[in-house]
């Protein structure tokens, strides 16, 4: 299995900040719903019309510091399971794809696992695949995102199995096993069709979105969790491994370094900050403001926040410019200050220390503890 060398990667680790434009602002303003982006791509030439862009950056006065969202199709994380047979299901408004849950045992999905499956063919794919070109021709584009993904080995499996999953982590251990290592394989064989479509080198594929592991304790992972996502990472570029994995607890963070993880994402974590992640594993990682707290936070509190985070020990953060109201806008205009300064001040050679001198006395009261138990 891979191992990078942690006592150097954190210090060789550049500080990394973005802010991305929401795909459900955006189609806020352009008066589609996600049922409608789902299920018509003329919905989708709406949200990435130019008219439909000039109305957000109105709102956004500092929208050239954002990431732009590219055409691509409507966000699916469950293409890979609807190429193995699994239903997807469309609510009418503003509803998130699902999936219809389903009765399948370890033997079904085994022997369906066994068969050879073109992924290309299978499921909703045909139809995502027309709605890509038919996006690329009505926009005059040669690029249009494929974005009807897939999960990891975990998470794909509780989609399949549901709560069965965790009893069959006791009652049938081994035959888990080996749905999960057919599982994992399968996985592979998604991304490699995936990758195909967006014209990208499978072997940059390293990132993985498994939350649902998180819900395997920590002293199971070594057995129920490492080997599946080693086979998935194992399969590309053996430098990175990149890996989101939301609602840890500070037990989990050890086994990062035994999957060998270079880049981690907690996401939506309340139980981590990143002074708790830093002291409990080696691994680089980004904290993320998620844009349910940027009504919690002004200006000033947003900038502690980034300040914080770098202080102690964060690489990287990002969020998210999903509301468009006053208050929120300048929360993101703060982080985005904030960020700049950051980097500003690692170019002239200062450390971490330094930048946690320019945490106000209020973000010193709050970050971390207050945050995790009171705010959210």
């Amino acid at each position: 299995m891979f191992k990078p060398d942690y006592s150097v990667l954190r210090k060789k680790s550049e500080f990394v900040w973005y802010v991305n434009m929401s795909y459900y602002a955006m189609a806020e303003l352009a008066d589609v719903t996600l049922h409608d982006l789902f299920t018509n791509y003329k919905a989708s030439l709406k949200l990435y019309s130019k008219e439909n862009f000039d109305k957000f950056n109105k709102h956004f006065p500092m929208h050239e510091k954002l990431r732009k969202l590219n055409p691509s199709t409507p966000p699916i994380s469950y293409g890979h399971i609807n190429g193995l047979g699994i239903d997807l299901v469309f609510p009418e408004g503003n509803g998130e794809v699902n999936y219809k849950r389903c009765d399948k045992s370890l033997d079904d999905w085994i022997s369906i696992l066994d068969k050879p499956i073109d992924f290309s063919k299978a499921g909703m794919a045909p139809y995502y695949l027309e709605y890509q070109d038919n996006m690329k021709k009505a926009m005059n584009v040669d690029k249009v995102n494929f974005s009807y993904g897939y999960e990891g080995p975990i998470t794909t499996a509780y989609t399949m199995l549901d709560l069965k999953l965790y009893y069959d982590l006791y009652d049938d251990p081994e035959k888990l096993k080996v749905f999960l290592e057919k599982l994992s394989w399968s996985i592979t064989q998604f991304k490699r069709f995936h990758a195909n479509v967006n014209g990208n080198d499978y072997k940059n594929t390293s990132y993985m979105c498994d939350d649902c592991a998180t819900l395997v304790s920590a002293d199971m992972w070594e057995e129920f969790v490492i080997p599946y996502m080693d086979i998935v990472y194992s399969d590309v570029n053996a430098n990175r491994r990149s890996l989101h994995s939301e609602g840890m607890i500070y037990k989990h963070l050890k086994n990062l370094e035994k999957l060998g993880i270079t880049w981690f994402d907690p996401s939506v974590s309340p139980k981590l900050d990143p002074e708790i992640i830093y002291k409990n594993c080696e691994v680089p990682f980004i904290w993320r403001m998620c844009s349910i707290y940027h009504s919690l936070l002004d200006r000033e509190l947003a900038m502690d926040f980034v300040f914080a985070a770098v202080r102690d020990g964060a690489s990287g953060l990002f969020t998210t410019a999903r509301d468009l109201e006053e208050h929120n806008i300048n929360v993101v205009e703060g982080f985005i200050q904030a960020c700049e300064t950051v980097q500003a001040m690692f170019a002239k050679g200062a450390d971490r220390s330094d930048v946690g001198k320019l945490v106000s006395d209020r973000g010193k009261d709050i970050f971390w503890e207050k945050w995790r138990t009171q705010y959210i």
